[in-house]
């Protein structure tokens, strides 16, 4: 199964929902579009879709001209029932695709916060029935919740952290896919002291996997093996 995964930065890979999508059946096909890398023009060669992370504003149209392309392109999976995944930068990339509007949050983001499951979640096709852990943060934009979403975690800080478009179409806020390597790399960047409030965080993060990454990573490939049944289920609909 043909997994378009739509990556913004070399430092934000698919991971831990790369690898469980891998051990699933599917196949990871990598497209860099801020790197001049050409989306594809509709979803006929692909079963599903990912779209991850990176440090750019998914409000910055004039930056990042492909924004138009990517949106007709999110929606178009969509009608072909062919399901989507967006992470951080992709689930606001994915809300502005419905019309919604992305703007900077209240404060930014940073390290393994806790999520609340909604009601409407337990009976989602991927969070139903799911224990959710603190989970990695690192964003400084948030977004309004498109009228055709229904709701399915939320933070205390942040409150728009998952959701659901129709049947096939999620968008996570928190970062589903970190492994250790990842949160590490981030913890390290130069904007990571700010965003994480003058905390020094490389202690803070090595302090929260210990309590959290078991967790995280369960969860990740949980929810990476239930969104690849739904890819499955949807191509075999289709054939």
């Amino acid at each position: 199964m043909n997994i378009l995964v739509v990556q913004h930065d070399v430092g934000a890979p698919a991971g831990l929902i790369g690898a469980g999508i891998e051990s699933a059946g599917g196949k990871l096909l990598p497209v860099m579009p801020h790197r001049g890398e050409a989306l594809p023009d509709d979803p006929t060669a692909y079963d599903g879709m990912l779209l991850l992370g990176g440090p750019m504003s998914a409000a910055d149209d004039a930056g990042h001209p492909y924004y138009s392309k990517l949106f007709r392109l999110i929606r178009d999976f969509d009608r072909s029932d062919k399901p989507v995944m967006g992470i951080c930068l992709g689930s606001q990339l994915i809300a502005r695709a419905w019309g919604a509007l992305v703007y900077p949050n209240a404060v930014p983001e940073f390290g393994f916060l806790p999520i609340t499951m909604t009601a409407a979640a337990r009976h989602d096709a991927v969070l139903g029935g799911l224990s959710v852990p603190a989970l990695m943060q690192f964003h400084y934009d948030t977004f309004d919740l498109p009228s055709a979403a229904t709701l399915l975690a939320t933070g205390t800080t942040c409150t728009h952290q998952a959701y659901r478009i129709g049947r096939v179409v999620w968008g996570f806020q928190f970062h589903l896919e970190v492994t250790p390597e990842i949160v590490r790399e981030w913890a390290r960047l130069p904007g990571a002291p700010a965003a994480a409030g003058g905390v020094d965080p490389v202690a803070l993060t090595e302090r929260q996997m210990a309590d959290h990454m078991n967790g995280a990573r369960d969860l990740a490939l949980t929810v990476a093996r239930r969104w690849m049944e739904r890819v499955a289920d949807r191509r075999a609909t289709a054939a």
